[in-house]
């Protein structure tokens, strides 16, 4: 009997672009979500989605990171200032009142270049947000939040990777300016 490798690569991945937090960046929002309705997400995984690409298949991820390795991330800070409650996927997240217009400027550039390479790309206005607790069945009492600053310095090319207990992130590519 003859035996087969068996490649343990998976064919597709489910991928999105992120800001990828420091580690200052993530320990403040970590700290933040204490007390939190809902499940707080763990701290390795907090990040900002730049665009969601869902399930790619492995063969165009080194397109993926050259298209990361092209953009340029621009400097700015992103203020987060404020929480809400978004009832239907039942998310705490952190928000900024003001969204700096060179952001906006790079996540539509990047939108418009997957969507350039026939990705599939989200309709909606883009809302820059970090998610601090799912299964959130309430809205957090209210009160100060923040301000917390993250100066935009790093990219990442993400892999969400389904686990028992959600998906975990894991970066596959990342650029730092």
């Amino acid at each position: 009997m003859n035996a087969r490798p068996i490649d343990l690569a998976p064919a597709e991945h489910r991928l999105f672009f992120a800001l990828w937090p420091e580690p200052a960046v993530r320990a403040a929002f970590a700290a933040s979500a204490q007390g939190l309705p809902g499940r707080a997400v763990h701290p390795d995984d907090l990040h900002v989605t730049l665009e969601f690409l869902g399930a790619v298949p492995a063969q165009r991820l080194e397109a993926l990171r050259a298209l990361g390795a092209a953009a340029d991330l621009p400097v700015a800070d992103l203020v987060f200032d404020r929480l809400e409650w978004w009832r239907t996927p039942r998310v705490v997240v952190a928000l900024a009142s003001a969204p700096p217009p060179e952001l906006l400027a790079f996540q539509a550039a990047l939108r418009r270049a997957l969507a350039a390479a026939g990705y599939r790309t989200e309709a909606r206005a883009y809302v820059p947000h970090v998610t601090l607790a799912r299964h959130a069945h309430t809205a957090p009492a209210p009160g100060a939040f923040g301000p917390l600053r993250w100066a935009l310095r790093t990219c990442a090319l993400v892999e969400s990777a389904p686990r028992a207990r959600g998906a975990r992130y894991r970066p596959l590519a990342s650029w730092t300016r």
